[in-house]
């Protein structure tokens, strides 16, 4: 595997976007969980890990490497 990889500006630029959605998501957790508001703080969790898991995987699938110790998810049988 090559070291370097080449990248679109535009597609850096969409992860930087979904990075930052991530971001702004655990601000709103945290607000929410500060509130008391249990059900829209897990709401916005899962919408964080569904953005980070996809993100994730684009990454892969453009070069990255898998983590150390990385075991890939079990399928429901």
């Amino acid at each position: 595997m090559k070291d370097e990889i080449k990248i679109s500006r535009p597609l850096l630029s969409k992860w930087a976007e979904s990075l930052l959605h991530m971001n702004h998501h655990g601000t709103l957790i945290q607000r929410e969980l500060k509130s008391g508001d249990i059900k829209r703080a897990a709401v916005l969790a899962e919408r964080a890990r569904k953005r980070a898991w996809k993100l994730f995987s684009e990454m892969l699938e453009y070069g990255a490497e898998k983590p150390k110790g990385y075991c890939e998810p079990q399928k429901n049988a």
